[in-house]
């Protein structure tokens, strides 16, 4: 029986986007996508650049607002690094595919295998929603995805195209597609070679000059009232004009430079609008001259280091307990300290945690604080935070589940690191919950670091359990359950001996057929099973990329394949004869429905 996909599960925007719907004046730029999304023909890959805090998100923000006011549907996601899942390929096509079974009520997704790759899941899907309701209708459908820039390829990822993780190749008629980055980056470069029409809207062009301008004088005239700054007052317009003026018409200036002015005394507001010469010039420089004053208390400066490592947003109480607070005078003072760098957000349960306002704040900070510190706040976040066994309460599980192994990666911590890795118990926690792919990547990442740092013995371990763990896929997305047996004995036929299978942690009482003798005729350059014909596989060749694989097979069907993670990108139907496809220099299957490679 093969695995089912879970279902969709739409994530919650609402707090991004109210933090960036009022952002934006840009009345003719949004007019603009309009045209090129709504009112004219054909279908395109539209991407907006622009450097940090230009205002990119908030564009998209206020553009999936106004269509939704109109009651169109637009299935989105914004991709945040460091934020939990949000850049997981599987979860984001399954948040899409969720939005738009609920915008389109006729239609219901079919039955997805789990081995199928996010990115056909997502192709399917739209095909679907093109031939049996846009082309009826003669309506077209836009996929907004903002952060392209801040998806996180796992470290075996192939060099390419990233995005082939979740975005289709093809976009199906009447499909468009909405997204930001920053610019010269080389997800830019991969949509442009993309099939289809490819525009880019460069926020950092000087013919967006003026309108970045006339955005961030809107913003702070917006601004001023609840400053208690008068547009008609002389000192209070000189302000308001260099304000402008030295944000360099970059949006996320503006809103620093609001949030200190808000935390100000009356008097102390009153007294920085005389000061124009203390107003930094552009984002870095604000970021900079923020850090240095609230940075002369330890408790911001070891709290806020704590967030800058953490793999995702923080409550106060787990805060406290990486920093070893012991009462709410603590939480209460980093609040009030620290809050003009973080945004604070809330979790489905209305606990409220705190990450980083925007990402150049994160990477100045850690620039500031330096590696070692970095390092030492990776090892607290794993200790108190990511221990194994781990806490039932659901956060405090995901959170382990998720990062135990990289928090010690980045500690420097290998030798507890790969005491991890090899834990059956979590491997096995890891395969059911996050998928295989998600803990192949990690001991990749392990192996990595180890031979960066010299450690061969330790890297070629990780390495193989990364193999075992690539050369099992096919079964632990079915059978998660199988763990200890699949992995162990794998490795046992890799060459591993008793003192090797004894670093892998397996729980007591697990009994499984274990290998006792290592005869086998597999070919060692096998690395993975692609596993989904119903009948024998004839034939297969390689593309010239050296990244996917064509099969066909008996049962009339031809596939194609990712070999990063032996997932099905595509099948058709065919009715000519397999013989055709099938000519005698090319590797034979076995008959059993699988294609080994």
């Amino acid at each position: 029986m093969l695995p089912k996909a879970m279902p969709g599960q739409r994530f919650d925007y609402s707090g991004e986007r109210q933090r960036h719907e009022k952002l934006v004046g840009r009345a003719e730029l949004l007019a603009r996508l309009d045209q090129l999304l709504v009112i004219g023909e054909g279908d395109r890959w539209v991407v907006i650049t622009g450097g940090p805090g230009m205002g990119k998100s908030a564009i998209l923000a206020a553009w999936l607002a106004r269509r939704q006011a109109a009651g169109v549907t637009v299935p989105h996601h914004f991709i945040r690094r460091g934020q939990y899942d949000w850049d997981d390929p599987a979860q984001l096509v399954g948040s899409l595919v969720a939005q738009l079974e609920g915008g389109f009520a006729a239609l219901c997704e079919p039955e997805a295998d789990a081995r199928m790759h996010p990115a056909a899941r997502l192709a399917r899907m739209l095909s679907r929603v093109s031939e049996h309701e846009l082309a009826a209708r003669g309506e077209r459908l836009v996929v907004l995805i903002d952060g392209l820039d801040e998806y996180d390829p796992p470290a075996k990822a192939p060099p390419g195209d990233p995005l082939t993780a979740f975005l289709p190749h093809v976009l199906p008629a009447g499909v468009s597609l909405l997204c930001a980055s920053r610019p010269h980056h080389p997800y830019v470069a991969s949509l442009a070679a993309r099939d289809g029409e490819f525009v880019q809207i460069d926020l950092d062009d000087p013919a967006s000059a003026a309108d970045n301008e006339a955005t961030v004088r809107a913003f702070w005239e917006g601004a001023a009232g609840p400053l208690g700054l008068d547009p008609h007052d002389r000192e209070d317009d000189r302000f308001l004009d260099e304000a402008v003026a030295r944000a360099l018409g970059n949006v996320q200036h503006a809103v620093q430079l609001r949030k200190q002015l808000a935390a100000l005394g009356p008097e102390q507001r009153r007294a920085a609008r005389h000061r124009l010469e203390d107003i930094p010039r552009g984002l870095e420089a604000l970021i900079a001259q923020a850090w240095e004053r609230i940075a002369v208390a330890p408790i911001v400066v070891d709290g806020v280091g704590i967030l800058c490592a953490a793999r995702e947003a923080l409550s106060l109480d787990e805060l406290g307990a990486v920093a070893g607070w012991t009462g709410q005078a603590e939480r209460q003072a980093f609040v009030r300290g620290a809050m003009e760098l973080l945004v604070e957000t809330q979790r489905p349960d209305g606990t409220r945690e705190y990450r980083m306002h925007h990402d150049m704040i994160r990477a100045h900070i850690a620039r500031v604080i330096g590696s070692a510190a970095l390092s030492a706040h990776h090892r607290s976040l794993a200790r108190r935070l990511a221990s194994w066994p781990c806490s039932p309460e659901a956060s405090s599980r995901r959170y382990t589940l998720r990062h135990a192994v990289i928090h010690r990666v980045e500690a420097g911590d290998r030798a507890d690191a790969w005491r991890l890795a090899a834990d059956v118990s979590l491997l096995e926690a890891r395969c059911r919950e996050l998928g295989v792919d998600e803990a192949e990547a990690d001991v990749t990442r392990l192996a990595m670091r180890c031979r960066m740092s010299g450690d061969e013995a330790l890297g070629q371990r990780a390495d193989d359990l990364a193999r075992a763990l690539a050369r099992e896929s096919h079964w632990l997305r079915a059978a998660p359950e199988a763990t200890a047996a699949l992995v162990w004995n794998r490795l046992r036929r890799s060459g591993w001996g008793a003192s090797d299978l004894d670093a892998l942690r397996v729980p007591d009482g697990v009994d499984f057929l274990r290998v006792r003798h290592t005869a086998t005729r597999e070919s060692p350059a096998l690395v993975r099973d692609l596993v989904g014909h119903t009948a024998g596989v004839k034939a297969c060749v390689v593309t010239p990329d050296g990244r996917r694989v064509v099969s066909a097979s008996h049962d009339k069907t031809l596939k194609v394949w990712d070999l990063e993670t032996g997932r099905a990108l595509a099948s058709s139907r065919v009715k000519i004869a397999v013989r055709a496809f099938a000519p005698t220099s090319l590797p034979r299957g076995t008959g059993s429905g699988t294609c080994p490679v």
